[in-house]
């Protein structure tokens, strides 16, 4: 039920948003890095991740990202273990494309290549995930772009070592995307 609502906010979203596509600065790509922390439901602590990102502004209020990262271990109760790389695709909605500031907001699927480990071995599963969220982008210079956001996802493994765990958490990230053209 969960994604069949989210599928709904994305496409209203979308209509909502695409009159304000056809205004402002379109066409701009770049390249950048990114940090932040992300908490699993029933993962015992947040735990810090780094990755990559590429942003492709197609129209003035809309941009898509594509994005790699690397997620250290994460332990969950009954001493169960994942490590995951996320190759994210994201499309991100800026409500005010003209702003100096501005704001947008998220939405995207996922691939997660984990590695599940548990008492009686481990085993890599790659499951499909989604995220929604909201963030903030604060050109730094005509280049350089400061942005940070705030993303939920997710995210069931299917795998039996891990199956009964809430795996669906928040990721609370912050990065640079240096434009090249």
């Amino acid at each position: 039920m969960n994604k069949k609502m989210l599928v709904l906010a994305t496409v209203l979203i979308t209509l909502f948003l695409l009159p304000l596509t056809l205004q402002a600065e379109s066409g701009k790509f770049g390249l950048g890095a990114r940090m932040g922390v992300y908490k699993s439901a029933d993962a015992d602590g947040h735990k810090l991740y780094g990755g990559a990102q590429a942003r492709w502004r197609i129209f003035p209020a809309l941009s898509v990202e594509g994005s790699i990262d690397y997620r250290v271990q994460e332990s969950y109760p009954d001493n169960k273990k994942i490590t995951s790389y996320p190759i994210l695709a994201t499309a991100l909605f800026y409500p005010i494309p003209d702003a100096k500031y501005s704001p947008y907001l998220l939405g995207g699927l996922g691939w997660y290549y984990s590695k599940v480990e548990d008492k009686t071995g481990s085993s890599t599963v790659h499951t499909p995930g989604l995220h929604v969220g909201a963030g903030l982008d604060i050109p730094l210079s005509p280049e350089i772009s400061f942005n940070a956001d705030f993303r939920y996802y997710f995210l069931n493994y299917s795998d039996q070592k891990v199956k009964d765990l809430k795996t669906n958490g928040y990721i609370i990230s912050a990065g640079l995307t240096f434009y090249l053209w």
